[in-house]
């Protein structure tokens, strides 16, 4: 199956250029008949390109998710909106999409989708849960009649049915409980038409262009994905393991506080480290993620960046487990995520404003104070062989205990990224 990008993707003059590190999505919004905003629709684009550029349709599928609800945020790309989020078959039989707030999520079946008994079953799951499911570019066809009993939206591309198929479709659908969609409206006499015939919700250039938004995407360990993913297939596998997986690699560990702390799950509190997140998630919201992560190609091959926060994480952890009020799991949190401003090319207060984590991680890593501050500080102060400012952090701790523990947490290292590079 392809992900088959439509006109309404490929126009010469969507310009925004973008690189390929960057996260990117772009988005066109959907009206009402009262010309207010009901939702947006978004849409794939490929890194350094203006169009989709689109070779794979779970890839695609997966990068607007990862660009949308992870990189950029769920919240700067609709607001309160909902979205509108194409979807493959594998993608929903294969019960990804329940990764996503059904509250703010459409699943959107694209035209090409072959309908059978798998996906029908996968659709009556989705709506029974909630979610609502929009057909696209729709042309009536007995074989979509089953869809039509359990989907919300029809949509229908104005421009390549005349007006007399337009009227015809109307008629065929007034028969259904779904809301019509009329993509593609490009002038105001085609608004006032279809708005005369019924329609309830209009996108289109009459409206409004595609619009790109961006944001920087920090490297991603892809054979620590990859190692996560078959681990998560293991039914025998463990939370603490799948925690400490999610742990080797920053960028996961990054989107995974971001998605947890996130507001459409709507936490009484924040969860401040990756074994809580893991925890609350569970193994098939997380087996969900990652998949859709390893699926957008986010990765990277491993960096000596990645090798030093690793280094300091467990460094720290070890460090904190000496260290009176001092824990060991936030500290090794804090020593992970001590280069987030590295990764993504942003100040650090910016990034952590996004992650809603506990007062002890943001006051150790903006301002070094309480005992894990006092322990990233020894640790960093050691990784710059600064060894006066090491011992002169109140751990108590002599160099020679340091330097053990700084060789186990290279050892550590090493061995982490051996493990994963050797999976691949």
């Amino acid at each position: 199956m392809r992900f088959r990008p439509s006109t309404k993707e490929t126009r010469d003059d969507e310009s925004s250029h973008v690189s390929a590190s960057e996260a990117i999505v772009a988005r066109q919004p959907i009206f009402d008949r009262e010309k207010q905003l009901y939702a947006y629709e978004l849409l794939y684009r490929s890194p350094g390109h203006d169009t989709a550029c689109v070779s794979d349709g779970e890839q695609a599928t997966a990068a607007v998710l990862i660009s949308s609800f992870l990189d950029i945020g769920l919240d700067r790309v609709v607001g309160h909106s909902s979205a509108f989020v194409n979807a493959t078959h594998e993608f929903l039989v294969s019960r990804a999409a329940f990764a996503l707030p059904p509250k703010q999520v459409v699943l959107e079946i694209l035209e090409d989708v072959i309908v059978d008994d798998a996906l029908l079953e996968a659709v009556e799951e989705y709506v029974q849960a909630g979610y609502r499911i929009a057909l696209d570019d729709f042309v009536f066809d007995d074989a979509l009649r089953s869809l039509l009993e359990l989907v919300h939206f029809v949509k229908l591309d104005v421009m390549a049915l005349d007006m007399c198929s337009i009227r015809e479709h109307v008629e065929l659908l007034s028969g259904y409980d779904v809301a019509l969609l009329a993509e593609k409206v490009e002038t105001a006499l085609q608004y006032e038409a279809l708005l005369e015939l019924g329609f309830d919700y209009f996108q289109g250039y009459f409206f409004a262009k595609p619009s790109v938004l961006s944001a920087a995407r920090p490297p991603t360990n892809e054979q620590a994905g990859l190692r996560l993913l078959a681990r998560l297939t293991d039914p025998d596998a463990e939370i603490q393991e799948i925690a400490e997986l999610v742990a080797r690699d920053p960028a996961l560990s990054y989107r995974l506080m971001r998605f947890v702390n996130s507001a459409f799950l709507s936490l009484s509190q924040p969860l401040s480290t990756i074994q809580k997140a893991v925890i609350h998630l569970g193994m098939t919201a997380v087996r969900r993620w990652v998949t859709m992560m390893v699926l957008a190609g986010v990765g990277g091959t491993p960096t000596e960046l990645i090798r030093t926060v690793l280094v300091r994480a467990r460094m720290a952890e070890l460090l904190c487990n000496v260290i009176p009020r001092a824990a060991s799991d936030i500290g090794f949190t804090v020593g992970l995520f001590s280069a987030l401003d590295a990764f993504t090319g942003r100040p650090l207060e910016e990034i952590l404003s996004e992650l809603p984590l506990s007062g002890a991680i943001v006051a150790a890593l903006i301002d070094g104070e309480g005992p894990e501050g006092e322990v990233l500080a020894c640790v960093l102060a050691y990784e710059a062989g600064d060894w006066d400012r090491a011992l002169g952090h109140g751990s108590g701790v002599g160099l020679d205990q340091l330097a053990d523990w700084y060789l186990e947490a290279v050892a550590w290292s090493d061995e982490t990224m051996a493990v994963t590079a050797a999976f691949t």
